[in-house]
């Protein structure tokens, strides 16, 4: 019971800060004089990524350098991308489906030229976090950190350089912490920033507590404990303030929260696991980070073809989250069937992508 009312405590921590939230970063990017892209990618990105780094980075710096200290960290750190890409894309488009549905416009209205860059980012580096996991070379362990970090300096710089789509103030909601209706003070977008991220790391590191404590019951390995239920609680900042911008309309604002924090996911923080262990990544490491792959490619490929994004392409996208909990579920209790139900998952979200790409390509 307590648990039960701790979590639900944290669940409204989240809520009313992604509000606020939501609120402040938008009047920070108008009185930056930043586009929407920017300040969904980056400064939105940045803001609530807070929570979902210092869990796996505390897990390895404070657990002694045990195996199982270093599976959580990287559990932690593989699966917040993971989980942006397909759980953030289910809550995406069921969020556009709700929002729309007395006047649907059956495609997120998103910025081609943020969206092809946040992805384009994404990739390239999460593959290459994937590819030190995997080989044994020094010289490229040494590297990479290095190379990820220049990769989101780049990706900031190119970001914060897009003036495109400028709100205006006819766009914004007054300031929560401004009674009256007027363009705020810095200082007081800032205190409400500051506010809003208290609550959003606070709630989430209540939530993440109480998801550790229930998961003791299902015994599940460090690795997949933090890679599926650790981010699970740590991301829900980014997926609940998309939430409120597709609610508002704003599908580049929304898009751009998730998409940004994956790249930060995927640069800033993977450079610090690849410094701090030898990054060494098991067999459901690999797993993880195939379908990480699997449901980006899916998204951007679909994207690329149809020049829109469908709820219908970020659903199949969603359908890869499902796989790694069926697999460790086999694994626990011997059962090969679930292996082959996982298999037919993937299987089934490769022929529905071929089908829409030749329905694409003859359009």
């Amino acid at each position: 019971m307590q648990i039960a009312i701790s979590m639900t405590l944290a669940l409204a921590m989240i809520l009313f800060g992604a509000e606020l939230f939501t609120n402040a970063i938008e009047w920070l990017g108008y009185k930056l004089h930043l586009g929407q892209g920017a300040v969904g990618s980056v400064l939105a990105a940045l803001g609530t990524a807070l929570p979902e780094t210092a869990v796996p980075i505390t897990a390895i710096l404070l657990g002694g350098g045990t195996t199982t200290a270093q599976e959580v960290g990287i559990g932690g750190i593989l699966g917040a991308p993971f989980l942006l890409v397909t759980l953030g894309s289910l809550i995406v488009a069921l969020s556009m489906v709700f929002a729309r549905k007395t006047h649907p416009t059956m495609q997120l209205n998103v910025h081609p030229r943020t969206f092809n860059r946040d992805m384009t980012f994404f990739l390239v580096a999460y593959v290459t976090v994937t590819l030190v996991g995997v080989t044994r070379v020094q010289w490229l362990h040494d590297a990479a950190p290095w190379a990820l970090i220049a990769l989101y300096i780049l990706f900031v710089i190119l970001t914060l350089r897009d003036k495109g789509l400028l709100s205006s103030t006819e766009e914004l909601k007054p300031l929560y912490l401004q009674r009256r209706d007027a363009v705020p003070a810095m200082a007081l977008v800032l205190v409400q920033l500051f506010v809003a991220l208290g609550l959003i790391v606070g709630g989430a590191q209540l939530l993440s507590k109480g998801v550790e404590v229930l998961s003791v019951r299902f015994d599940l390995p460090p690795f997949v404990l933090s890679a599926l239920l650790i981010p699970l609680a740590t991301e829900l900042p980014e997926t609940l303030n998309s939430v409120v911008w597709i609610r508002q309309g704003k599908d580049a604002l929304a898009l751009g929260n998730i998409t940004g924090a994956m790249v930060f996911q995927s640069t800033l923080v993977p450079a610090l696991g690849i410094w701090l262990t030898p990054w060494r990544l098991n067999p459901q490491a690999l797993l993880t980070s195939s379908l990480t792959l699997s449901a980006a490619a899916l998204v951007f490929g679909m994207f690329r073809l149809r020049k829109a994004l469908l709820p219908s392409v970020l659903v199949g996208a969603s359908m890869m989250y499902w796989v790694l909990p069926l697999q460790a579920t086999a694994a626990r209790l011997n059962m090969d069937t679930l292996y082959w139900v996982g298999a037919g998952l993937i299987a089934v979200v490769l022929i529905w992508a071929l089908r829409a790409g030749r329905q694409a390509r003859s359009a």
